[in-house]
């Protein structure tokens, strides 16, 4: 296949991890938590095996290849095992020096570079949209119905940067939140935006979306492209940075774990950090100041890799939705393992993809609650095509659809069910 070199720095980004490298002691303890290890039982898709890999290359035993490169992008993401490591090795952050490096060194793929050209611009995103099922090889009944977005909702129309800094707050309002939605909320669950609205609304926010936004970068960063993502953060701060809000929040587990984690090191810069924090954190600060109207119905939870371990969120959800009067929670097994979406990994290894979400929806179905929530746009999707793919209705739905569902005098938010069913 023919290969574009891309535009990366000619550092060798492994090599400062050469140190983090050496302390993995080959225990084993994260093949217990790795979800491809898990389902392919193979040392090459474990933590460790790609540990073994990535020194292996540093050390110049083994040259990088197409089948290391592929290695490297069947890791999900997901954290687990750096959570499970006595030896504190940061696998995420070498696994993503060794993809940064694999890049320079082999160059990109087609796919890499399709991906890539349609992040760059929002507007070929939205045009493409609709080929999104068949790309994360979904079939339609199983995915979420797509939208226009809100850009007819005036009260939430996109904001230009100038008129989101200078227009003062309406009277009664309290303060003013930018939304950064992120790719899969702004192109496939405009019902997320809506609720997120609707929910910061009743606090006294006014909330705005502003105009010219790309891509967190997050997907870029996994496909090693960190040229790329470097750029899309410069552009997202510069933005966000001239915008005079109380908060900038997102709803996206993995647009906020981009934004907290990795933008510090993409930017390189000195300047004052901005307020950024996930939709559960802004919530649970003023938790004692919502009230809300009893909503039967139960519940269990799936913990997104991004907001539970990434952001140490987990508890934070589970709070918000306690606060919800007869709502029932029924715990499911392994709530915290890795539903198997891992963002660009779903386009390239379907089949591995598939299997961890599996076992993810027979934990969800074995709880009997009539609906499962998450914090992340991406596990979302994936839950509700395995839902779907397992014969199950059971419904899937972002903790802030749950939260405007119980507002007082609130009416039916929007949702979907695992047969992509609005209600």
């Amino acid at each position: 296949m023919k290969r574009t070199l891309a535009n990366q720095t000619t550092s060798m980004p492994l090599e400062r991890f050469r140190r983090e490298i050496e302390r993995c002691v080959k225990c084993g303890s994260c093949r217990a938590v790795c979800p491809p290890f898990l389902h392919r039982q193979g040392e090459s898709y474990s933590a460790r095996g790609r540990m073994a890999l990535v020194k292996a290359v540093l050390e110049k035993k083994l040259p990088a290849s197409d089948i290391y490169k592929d290695r490297l992008a069947t890791c999900t993401g997901c954290l687990a095992c750096e959570a499970s490591c006595p030896s504190g090795v940061p696998v995420a952050e070498i696994i993503q020096a060794a993809k940064e490096q694999a890049v320079q060194e082999l160059g990109t793929g087609i796919i890499d570079r399709i991906v890539s050209e349609v992040l760059k611009h929002p507007a070929s995103l939205r045009a493409t949209a609709w080929l999104a099922p068949l790309v994360l090889h979904y079939s339609k009944t199983g995915y979420p119905a797509g939208g226009k977005g809100l850009d007819g909702d005036t009260e939430y129309r996109a904001q230009s940067t100038l008129e989101a800094a200078t227009r003062s707050l309406e009277p009664g309002q309290r303060g003013r939140v930018a939304f950064f939605s992120g790719c899969a909320i702004d192109n496939f669950q405009p019902e997320i935006k809506r609720a997120t609205k609707n929910v910061l609304n009743s606090l006294g926010y006014e909330v705005i979306h502003p105009k010219g936004l790309k891509c967190c970068g997050r997907p870029l960063l996994s496909l090693g492209l960190r040229t790329a993502a470097e750029e899309h953060a410069a552009h997202n701060i510069a933005i966000l940075s001239a915008i005079k809000a109380d908060a900038i929040v997102t709803a996206c587990a993995s647009c906020g774990l981009t934004f907290k984690r990795d933008y510090p090191t993409l930017l390189r810069a000195d300047g004052k950090p901005l307020n950024i924090l996930d939709i559960h954190e802004f919530l649970s600060m003023r938790l004692g100041e919502m009230s809300f109207a009893p909503y039967a119905g139960s519940v269990t939870i799936h913990d997104p890799c991004h907001l539970n371990r990434g952001q140490g969120l987990s508890k934070v959800l589970r709070n918000l939705l306690r606060s919800i009067p007869q709502l029932t929670i029924r715990e499911m097994k392994n709530a915290d393992r890795c539903c198997g979406f891992g963002g660009v990994m779903r386009v390239t290894h379907q089949k591995l993809s598939d299997s961890i979400a599996e076992a993810k929806a027979r934990d969800i179905i074995a709880t009997n609650a009539s609906t499962v929530v998450t914090g992340c746009p991406g596990c979302s999707m994936q839950i509700a095509n395995a839902l779907m793919r397992a014969g199950s209705t059971i419904t899937v739905m972002h903790t802030v659809q749950v939260l405007e569902k119980a507002l007082p005098n609130a009416k039916c938010g929007l949702h979907y069910s695992a047969l992509g069913i609005m209600k």
